[in-house]
């Protein structure tokens, strides 16, 4: 097999694994936070890439009675929202400081899961019918 071949069969791999990966994250987190709930937008907790920075939001929200103070598990280089603000929000029943928030994502966001996906079987079998 042409060295060609092992280069995009494996660059198509890598995207069909982050699309997945990316895919799974995110539904397994919606599955498990069932719970509605209002919080309070507290603050952003920063994180330094290499691409850039990453804003976590800090959200404090009530559940069976307690006050909970959480990190949210998917960070952003923008939000549309600010501290002080209301957000609507689902968490896990068994552990509440788990939670899904509610905001406006951007397309290209909204589709990246599939998009990589996509991407890479597009790659991948092309790779597999250049060599045949």
């Amino acid at each position: 097999m042409p060295f060609f071949y092992y280069v995009p069969a494996a660059l198509g791999t890598v995207f069909i694994i982050v699309g997945a990966y990316h895919g799974w994250k995110l539904r397994s987190l919606t599955r498990r936070c069932t719970i509605p709930a209002t919080g309070i937008l507290l603050g952003f907790e920063e994180k330094k890439m290499k691409s850039g920075r990453l804003y976590f939001p800090v959200v404090q929200f009530q559940a069976d009675g307690k006050s909970y103070k959480a990190r949210y598990g998917f960070g952003d280089a923008e939000w549309d929202i600010v501290a002080g603000n209301s957000v609507d929000l689902r968490y896990n029943p068994g552990n509440p400081e788990e939670f899904y928030l509610y905001h406006r994502q951007r397309v290209w966001q909204q589709y990246a899961s599939p998009f990589f996906i996509i991407i890479g079987g597009i790659i991948f079998i092309a790779a597999y019918y250049s060599v045949l």
